[in-house]
């Protein structure tokens, strides 16, 4: 198991199941043997067969049945129901259009792919165009800084913003490396046999902070190691170890005044009979020497990805993380450090959002989400609000974090097959793309699921 973080494995899980219950046999009509609780809903799909059998070639019907189902959680209902208006009537684009939706949000990727292809193909394809391609196309220019053929992730900004911290596996374990954006050289950090992770700048440039699996001594599988948070002074190379426990910790992120260092540890949940991977996360505040270690939360839930808002101390401000304490699908939330209340951010039952990382200026936020099918890079508002997705395309956009002036967003992605660090201009939007580009862009993502199955 990589230790890039209990998010980075999360993307390796298949998220997505066909949900449906009762009989799968379809007639004529569309229908099924899903019968639901809501009479005014159970009303309103018996009169939509009715309609459908009495005008079988009325697509109008067969869609809003489609809708019906979906939007209640049988998908597989769904599509069978879009199925059937295809075999009917073949060059619809859009029940096609509509049925390559569905099969995305299901998490059949390769049979949407397919059939948003075909829809382009189609004589009306160009009249699609911008509908599909947000699939596939940015909301904003972004291009790779750091791809090579080894893994590279969770890239960091300098406070001058010249620089890149990010790990690298180059070296068959996980080091860190430090990019200068100006000259294009590249400097080693560290170089163990242990994994040092997470890394990122403190405010003044003058150390990092990062995790690392050095003092872990046990006889135990190398990736299996626990992990704890280390500070490193650039101008000394000098190393202290800030959590020396039993526990695996990890993500640290300094607070923008480099007073403290927030982080996420198990060492609140004491259960024996569960291995280490399982156990229940919460999120710390530390002093950037590692004293005063606080527990933040603390409960039968996985916390994680904390990060103190502009202004915050250990007992005055906000902290904003995401966990899974509502329904095991993560959100995001912040907590009044004073009042300890909790606000929830974001709301997508069905889906996880992620890592939230906080810009110098406190009022935005990035963070990636499968809401829509596989994980992409979002935006919003400190308050939730104005959410906007930033990315779009087959492959998982994972970790985002601003640079200092707010105006990028550095990511790593696995767009060519192994992850590389990106980073996307917030000032400049991406330029519109052509039927003929979306298409081969399209073929490129298929060729690549094909090749995975």
């Amino acid at each position: 198991m990589l230790h890039l973080s209990k998010y980075f494995s999360l993307i390796l899980i298949v998220l997505f199941v066909f949900s449906c219950s009762g009989s799968k046999q379809m007639g004529e009509t569309g229908g099924s043997g899903v019968a639901f609780s809501d009479v005014q809903l159970q009303a309103k799909i018996k009169d939509l067969q009715k309609k459908i059998k009495k005008n079988p070639n009325n697509m109008e019907y067969r869609q809003q049945l489609a809708t019906i189902y979906f939007e209640n959680g049988h998908n597989l209902e769904a599509m069978k129901v879009l199925e059937e208006a295809i075999k009917i009537d073949p060059n619809n684009p859009e029940v096609k259009y509509q049925y390559g939706e569905i099969a995305f949000k299901s998490g059949d990727k390769l049979r949407a792919f397919k059939t948003f292809k075909s829809v382009l193909q189609g004589v009306d394809g160009e009249n699609y165009l911008s509908r599909i391609s947000p699939y596939f196309v940015d909301t904003f220019q972004d291009s790779p800084l750091v791809a090579t053929d080894a893994q590279e992730a969770f890239g960091a900004f300098s406070p001058d913003g010249k620089k890149i911290i990010y790990q690298s596996d180059v070296n068959g374990n996980w080091d860190l490396f430090i990019l200068n954006l100006e000259t294009g050289e590249t400097q080693q950090v560290t170089n163990t046999p242990a994994h040092e992770e997470n890394p990122s700048f403190s405010p003044d440039g003058r150390h990092i902070v990062y995790t690392s699996t050095a003092d872990d001594h046990r006889d135990v599988d190398f990736n299996q190691k626990l992990r704890d948070i280390f500070v490193m002074d650039l101008n000394t190379h000098k190393e202290e170890n800030l959590t020396r426990n039993g526990s695996d910790d990890w993500l640290p992120r300094y607070s923008f005044s480099g007073k403290f260092i927030t982080f996420v540890s198990q060492r609140n949940d004491l259960r024996e009979d569960v291995p280490f991977y399982e156990l229940h996360s919460d999120i710390f505040i530390m002093e950037n020497t590692g004293r005063f270690q606080l527990a933040l939360t603390n409960d039968a839930a996985n916390d994680g990805s904390p990060q103190l808002f502009p202004g915050s101390t250990d007992e005055d401000g906000t902290v904003i993380f995401d966990s899974d304490r509502n329904n095991g699908k993560y959100a995001i939330y912040k907590m009044d450090l004073r009042s300890k209340e909790i606000k929830q951010l974001t709301f997508n039952p069905q889906a996880n959002d992620v890592a939230p990382y906080i810009s110098a200026s406190g009022d935005k936020v990035v963070f990636f989400s499968d809401r829509d099918g596989n994980y992409e890079i979002y935006m919003m508002n400190d308050d939730g609000s104005a959410q906007q997705r930033l990315t779009s395309n087959p492959a998982d956009d994972l970790n985002p974090v601003f640079s200092p002036d707010g105006t990028k967003v550095l990511f790593h992605t696995n767009r060519k097959g192994n992850y590389d660090i990106y980073v996307m201009d917030l000032n400049r939007p991406a330029s519109q793309i052509s039927l003929s580009d979306l298409v081969d862009r399209i073929d490129v993502a298929i060729q690549a699921l094909e090749e995975m199955q």
